[in-house]
């Protein structure tokens, strides 16, 4: 069974500025500690995690206008299916950003959005963090 789950988090920076960091597709790093690398080809997004594990994305669809783009995991997970994207809304104080994500694993008892939600939770976080602190 698939998990549709998201998680967001307000962050006291123009949208702008937080856009400019979520939208980089290697800039995962800088505010994700769970990856140490990134390298993109074209569309495809190659992830490097401290564990040594690899994690291939394909970039989707961006619009910046719209402050929003979506991806899917190719590679590295045992995913059946993956799609999820990143939009950052402006608020009165700031932006919110939303990450969403549709997620099956290959082993149809494990919950994806138990597995996942508070590690996402954790990387906004550490999105805030950086924004807030001035340090992207």
């Amino acid at each position: 069974m698939g998990a549709d789950f998201g998680v967001e988090i307000d962050v006291a920076v123009p949208a702008a500025e937080a856009w400019a960091l979520v939208a980089d597709p290697c800039g995962v790093p800088k505010w994700y500690p769970l990856y140490i690398d990134c390298s993109l080809d074209g569309n495809v997004r190659t992830l490097s995690r401290a564990d040594g594990a690899v994690l291939v994305e394909e970039i989707l669809s961006r619009d910046d206008d719209a402050m929003t783009y979506s991806y899917a995991v190719t590679d590295g997970l045992p995913l059946a299916e993956h799609h999820a994207s990143f939009t950052v809304v402006p608020t009165d104080a700031g932006c919110r950003v939303a990450w969403r994500t549709h997620a099956v694993h290959e082993d149809p008892s494990i919950d994806m959005e138990e597995r996942l939600v508070d590690r996402q939770m954790e990387a906004l976080k550490g999105l805030r963090d950086v924004l807030e602190g001035g340090a992207a």
